[in-house]
């Protein structure tokens, strides 16, 4: 009998030693599903820190997706300007039926120390004014450059006619003649960020009153 229980490979002989066997089974089990759990976990931390596929359109309408790539993910000088025109039409072409859209789309598109800046600076009664003027305004983009470009930063230049309108009164629209530059920030693209670009700094000048000239030839 004891020659028998020699040759049979049993680590358990005892009335619970299937059980432990089936335990200590588990046990690996368990050990193998953690490690997978945490390797798929690693890469789904690693592809969401990735930027999002940026295609690029060119002039000619051809498109081309951009790598992961520093040199390939920087914006081009045309997407530059054509942020910068979008900035200064949420900033500045204020709406009396749009501007709480209009100024939450130009605050996403500023860096948070500028954000600051421009909260500080607006006048405080403008909103109320906007609410009960009731007037709308149109920019018409006469020039764009883009006057500076580095892998920081940007700077570009606009010139252009805001044309503002009050829906009350049948009135000609008063026209101002103005200059813009802004001080772009190049940022990683993100989901937040496709553009790749934050506006840093906003300066505006009047260069004509292009209404008061109007009405004083007119006389």
């Amino acid at each position: 009998m004891t020659e028998i229980l020699t040759k049979i490979k049993r680590r358990y002989f005892e009335v619970f030693g299937d059980l432990e066997k089936e335990i200590n089974f588990l046990r690996k089990t368990n050990l193998l599903l953690s490690f997978i759990i945490l390797l798929m976990l690693g890469s789904v931390i690693y592809l969401g820190a990735k930027p999002p596929v940026v295609i690029r359109v060119s002039r000619v309408e051809g498109a081309k997706t951009i790598q992961d790539l520093h040199t390939n993910n920087l914006p081009e000088g045309y997407e530059m300007v054509g942020f910068a025109k979008r900035f200064t039409i949420s900033y500045t072409a204020f709406n009396s039926y749009t501007y709480t859209r209009d100024f939450a789309e130009a605050f996403n598109l500023m860096t948070a120390r500028f954000q600051k800046e421009a909260r500080k600076a607006m006048d405080p009664a403008l909103i109320d004014k906007l609410k009960d003027v009731g007037i709308n305004t149109e920019i018409q983009f006469k020039e764009a450059k883009l006057e500076r470009d580095s892998d920081e930063a940007g700077i570009v230049s606009l010139v252009g006619v805001r044309h503002v309108t009050k829906y009350a009164e049948n009135v000609p629209p008063q026209e101002i003649l103005f200059r813009a530059d802004l001080v772009l920030k190049k940022v990683r693209r993100t989901l937040t960020t496709p553009e790749g670009l934050l506006v840093e700094a906003y300066h505006e000048i009047t260069l004509n009153d292009v209404t008061r000239k109007d009405s004083t030839s007119h006389d």
